[in-house]
């Protein structure tokens, strides 16, 4: 698959993980939980989504693995942090969410690290 066409897929899957976590009642009949943090986890799976949109952005290779696994896992937790960052402007902001998005920051820091060392 040619780099535009990666690109394409990469930008609908974004689009689409940024809508469902903007609105996850359009594929689910679940009601809004009242607990502001239930109500901002419900968006953090759509986060799947926009961090997989995000791979052929940045790394544009299947081989060597190592870069490619790093790129992967960093893409996946940058995606989680826009659904929970959607999730906090959305419906609010709570201590415990904003605790999350600190060991989210510590787990990226790492993942990126080892990606800018196996990427060269």
């Amino acid at each position: 698959m040619g780099s535009i066409a990666l690109k394409v897929v990469g930008g609908a899957l974004i689009v689409a993980g940024v809508v469902l976590a903007s609105n996850p009642e359009l594929v689910s009949n679940k009601p809004i939980p009242s607990d502001t943090f239930e109500a901002i986890e419900r968006r953090i799976p759509w986060g799947k989504l926009i961090g997989l949109g995000l791979v052929p952005f940045f790394h544009h290779q299947l081989r060597p693995w190592l870069p490619t696994l790093a790129a992967t896992l960093s893409s996946l937790i940058v995606g989680y942090l826009i659904a929970r960052f959607i999730g906090i402007a959305l419906d609010g902001s709570v201590v415990k969410q904003w605790q999350l998005v600190g060991v989210e920051l510590v787990i990226l820091a790492p993942l990126l690290w080892w990606y800018l060392r196996a990427r060269t």
